[in-house]
């Protein structure tokens, strides 16, 4: 027999689009008009974006690694756009012109290299960095999970705490 629960439907690429913008919208306002609460809010969207990562890669070492390879790959292609930039105008005029197809593309590519981020370690040393894999699939469980779980989900709205912690 099948299971009658109705599925969440998932919104639209075009509806998560619309979403951000808004979001993004939103976040110009209050750097407008609250511009204390700014890095607040910045942290809060952070947070909800990198909770909706960790919970698509299944929340373990796996999608600690992952995040942590975007976020760097993300940051070095900024840092190098903005190096070779020949003037702060150039750089502005540059990310608006480049932004759908360089960026677009760029950030699909950084996807497919943190999907694949414990190639990089093993490429590093392949005994140690093997060595280094095994360690950390023992040791992230036991010490950094529940730490990192509680910063990314004590805030949020609706969620239950992690395993093993107060209500």
């Amino acid at each position: 027999m099948s299971d009658a629960r109705p599925k969440n439907k998932k919104p639209s690429f075009f509806q998560r689009m619309a979403n951000r913008g808004r979001e993004a919208k939103a976040l110009g306002r209050i750097l407008m008009d609250e511009p204390r609460s700014f890095p607040g809010e910045s942290l809060r969207l952070v947070k909800r974006s990198l909770r909706t990562v960790w919970d698509a890669r299944g929340g373990g070492l796996y999608a600690c690694g992952f995040l942590v390879t975007f976020v760097f790959l993300e940051i070095r292609m900024l840092i190098l756009d903005i190096y070779t930039a020949e003037s702060v105008g150039s750089f502005f005029s540059g990310q608006l012109s480049d932004l759908l197809f360089k960026y677009v593309g760029q950030s699909l590519q950084n996807t497919i290299s943190a999907f694949m981020w414990p190639v990089y370690i093993i490429e590093l040393n392949p005994a140690w960095g093997a060595g280094a894999l095994a360690a950390m699939f023992v040791l992230f469980p036991r010490f950094l999970k529940k730490p990192l779980e509680r910063w990314l989900f004590g805030d949020a709205e609706g969620r239950p705490p992690p395993p093993g912690e107060p209500d």
